[in-house]
């Protein structure tokens, strides 16, 4: 059997839908038989972003860089605190938000944007959510970058925790994954997600230790950033860039879980509404 016959068997197989254990064999069967496809969109959205800019791809070195710069001055002005220090503080929190927030506003429009592709030919519909995420773990490499270039050249203290970056952003890659799998499928039965979700991420930024320590608040008062998902992938990376402290299993196993959890929902509301999704565009 060759490739296309691989290929229209997994597409056209109407027993793929009876379980989710063949859904998630036919997922990942199409994801490798489109792994070209994944790879070109993912180039292109890239090079698209920065057209005709004079400094192009530099850009997602420079963006982030400048960022972090002015949060870190105006919030170590406000709060009184060594520039040094908290600058780390700073970046090492805005990093993962960016991430989280960048690939939830960008998957409301996933699947939106590819009404072109899905209603022409044949796409597997979990390329376009995983494409988001993939540009923004470029984004985030070259945040990573960027942070580090600050801390050169100020001096400031990484962890040596920070070996353990790359399977930090494994988690939080597949967390993300999940979220954009429910924002781009609800979006399109509900379009003013996309400007609800930019309002709530807004607002959520300042309810999350960021840019402000979490020891300026009581101990009753604390427990309540407990309640907030994001919080423990702000933590992870935070601990894995900048603090000193040891590391507990908690800090690793509680995204884990948290990303399974947001995995394993995606996955089943795709597999839902994975034939209504076409009509519904």
């Amino acid at each position: 059997m060759n490739t296309d016959s691989k290929l229209y068997a997994s597409v056209f197989d109407s027993r793929d839908q009876e379980s989710l254990g063949r859904f998630l064999a036919k997922v990942g069967r199409e994801l490798y038989l489109y792994r070209f496809a994944l790879r070109n969109f993912v180039f292109n959205t890239l090079r698209t972003r920065y057209r005709r800019s004079v400094l192009g791809f530099l850009w997602s070195l420079l963006n982030p860089f400048f960022s972090m710069m002015v949060m870190a001055v105006v919030f170590s002005v406000v709060f009184r605190l060594e520039f040094k220090n908290f600058s780390m503080y700073v970046f090492s929190g805005l990093i993962p938000w960016s991430y989280i927030s960048a690939c939830l506003i960008g998957g409301t429009q996933a699947l939106i944007n590819a009404e072109g592709f899905l209603k022409k030919v044949y796409v597997p519909k979990m390329i376009f959510p995983m494409m988001v995420v993939t540009v923004e773990t470029v984004n985030l490499f070259f945040s990573v970058v960027s942070m580090s270039l600050l801390a050169l050249l100020f001096g400031a203290p990484i962890s040596w925790h920070i070996v353990l970056l790359p399977l930090a952003i494994v988690i939080a890659f597949l967390f993300n994954l999940g979220l954009v799998l429910i924002v781009s499928i609800v979006t399109i039965y509900f379009r003013d997600l996309t400007h609800i979700l930019t309002v709530v991420l807004q607002a959520l930024f300042y309810l999350v230790p960021i840019v402000y320590p979490l020891d300026v608040f009581p101990e009753s008062t604390r427990r309540l950033f407990l309640l907030n998902p994001f919080y423990y992938f702000i933590n992870l990376f935070r601990k894995t860039i900048y603090s000193q402290e040891a590391m507990v299993w908690q800090d690793w196993l509680i995204p884990l879980a948290l990303a399974v959890v947001s995995l394993s929902i995606g996955i089943v509301i795709l597999k839902a509404q994975d034939r209504e999704v076409v009509y519904r565009l």
